[in-house]
């Protein structure tokens, strides 16, 4: 049976969610960075329910960049699949790390209750 190939399309659309979502949360960082506030005043500029779309879209993230890079790493130039690496990285430690710190929340809020 032959390897599954997607519709070039269907990259094109990935490789663009997965730029745009790269983009902003560098954008984030370095706002972060920047704002005498840090993270928290960058939070609040945004807002609450922009910051927890795009908190929410890192899973998706986190899958597209795994899917592109199975279909497509053989063909990209070194610089991209290192981009592509660093960003599937990126997501999927901030996806478990988001996990992780949801269960001690959960856990502390247990034993206050």
């Amino acid at each position: 049976m032959a390897e599954h190939v997607p519709p070039r399309a269907l990259i094109g659309l990935l490789a663009l969610f997965l730029v745009m979502m790269s983009v902003s949360a560098l954008l984030f960082w370095l706002a972060a960075l920047l704002a005498p506030g840090g993270v928290r005043s960058v939070i609040e500029a945004v807002g609450f329910a922009a910051f927890t779309v795009f908190g929410a879209l890192h899973i998706v993230a986190a899958i597209t960049g795994i899917l592109l890079w199975q279909w497509e790493r053989h063909g990209l130039h070194p610089y991209q699949r290192v981009a592509l690496e660093a960003a599937t990285l990126y997501f999927g430690l901030a996806v478990l790390i988001s996990i992780a710190l949801n269960y001690l929340a959960a856990s502390l809020l247990e034993r206050f209750l």
